[in-house]
């Protein structure tokens, strides 16, 4: 009656360790969903405080700013549970913390006013040159009417010029110089009425110049006008730009190593294959040794039959020897195709990849999903070659994956003879049994 009793206590606690189980991996899927909803949502929540911003609606994109807070916290939470059940989880965000609106439409109103500032500066020289012309001109008249007054003094003054009398004669100029530089020059610049036209080779008069450069002036408080609008725009951001940075205590979702995960290599089994971990190689060489992986991990398979080595072979013969030429096949790779020749006859061969497929068993604490990339330049048909790993197993666990894969190549030959095709199969596989740590 004991061994009843304890019987059907080791059940009860079974299955309530199996129903607790269940219940945190559907948490874990729920949780999952409510991220891939969340992350959904925020390129349109972007877009609209993007387009907020542009219509200077400053106060309506700071709180949609706050919001996208909001969700990244959310978003933050979630991932945090999910991380306890699976220590390599990295949620679906396409979110790019270094583009943040308000701080982009800021550096828009910074560049608008340093440009701004470049145009005043600009314009500014021009005044100045147009000033400095203007008062050349009117020295050059200046000169121009002394040396009439002198002219005349001098003709019209009594005995002959020298001693006392040409003294007389350049102070009597400079005071009529004077006089007409009041009566002709100066009233007219200020009233704007003068018709005295520049002398040789200039054809705007005084009046006309010193309205040109008050208009010169207008564009340069113009431009300085503009600046300073555009330096209070950028200033009116600094309340949406501070709401921002909330953003950046989130970047832990996406930074380097924050979805990786470390595991120690337990075990390798390889026949004819090639196995990729991420960016790395699967050899037996790795067997207890610690890596970092991208989570989810990306599994990339080959097979290295006889086949593809003899091509690889071939290849590097042909670079050593004239009885062999190359041409171009039509494989992503080397070891994809092989077409060449005789250089002594007329023979040609051609061994090309009809078809590569892969079957793939994870254990249970992992999952695998068809992950294809195109291939440049592949020409066969490929299957499963590119799997997503993800890796459920909590740290401490074990997890496992074996992959089986077949190759079927064909050979088209022509002969002195005649011609020849047939097809060779070909198959190779792997084990990787990971430690999470």
């Amino acid at each position: 009656m004991r061994r009843l009793d304890t019987f059907a206590a080791i059940s009860l606690v079974f299955a309530l360790c199996f129903s607790a189980g269940f219940a945190r991996a559907e948490d874990t899927a729920s949780s999952k969903k409510q991220v891939e909803f969340l992350a959904g949502g925020l390129p349109e929540r972007l877009s609209s405080i993007r387009a907020l911003l542009r219509e200077n609606k400053t106060d309506v994109a700071t709180a949609q700013i706050r919001s996208v807070t909001e969700v990244l916290s959310q978003i933050g939470r979630l991932t945090k549970e999910i991380r306890a059940a699976e220590p390599g989880y990295a949620p679906p965000l396409a979110f790019d913390f270094d583009a943040t609106p308000a701080r982009a439409r800021q550096a828009e109103y910074t560049e608008a006013k340093k440009l701004s500032l470049a145009a005043a500066k600009a314009i500014n020289q021009d005044c100045q040159a147009a000033n400095e012309a203007l008062r050349k001109a009117k020295n050059r008249q200046m000169a121009t009417i002394a040396i009439s007054a002198l002219k005349f003094t001098v003709e019209n003054a009594p005995g002959r010029p020298g001693g006392e009398l040409t003294e007389f004669v350049v102070e009597g100029a400079k005071r009529l110089n004077g006089y007409l530089m009041d009566k002709y020059i100066a009233e007219p610049i200020t009233g704007g009425l003068s018709e005295v036209q520049l002398l040789k080779d200039n054809f705007v008069s005084i009046a006309d110049g010193a309205k040109l450069l008050k208009s010169c002036e207008a564009s340069r408080e113009k431009a300085m006008a503009i600046a300073k609008s555009m330096d209070a725009e950028g200033k009116k951001l600094a309340g949406a730009a501070e709401a921002e940075k909330a953003w950046q205590d989130f970047r832990w979702l996406l930074a380097p190593g924050s979805g990786t995960l470390k595991v120690e290599v337990v075990d390798v089994q390889l026949r004819a294959f090639k196995l990729m971990l991420g960016d790395v190689e699967v050899t037996p060489a790795l067997k207890g040794k610690t890596i970092e992986v991208k989570s989810p991990v990306v599994l990339s398979a080959r097979v290295q039959d006889e086949r593809r080595k003899f091509c690889v072979d071939k290849r590097a013969y042909a670079q050593k020897t004239k009885t062999i030429i190359l041409e171009p096949g039509p494989g992503g790779g080397p070891e994809d195709s092989l077409v060449y020749r005789s250089s002594q006859n007329n023979a040609r061969s051609s061994w090309t990849i009809v078809e590569e497929r892969f079957d793939w068993s994870p254990s249970s604490n992992g999952s695998l999903e068809d992950d294809p990339k195109a291939v440049s330049g592949a020409y066969w048909k490929l299957e499963r070659a590119r799997m997503r790993w993800t890796l459920k197993a909590r740290p401490g666990e074990q997890v496992n994956v074996f992959v089986k894969g077949a190759i079927r190549w064909k050979l088209d030959q022509v002969l002195p003879g005649g011609s020849k095709q047939q097809e060779e199969k070909n198959d190779g596989s792997a084990t990787l049994v990971l430690k999470v740590l």
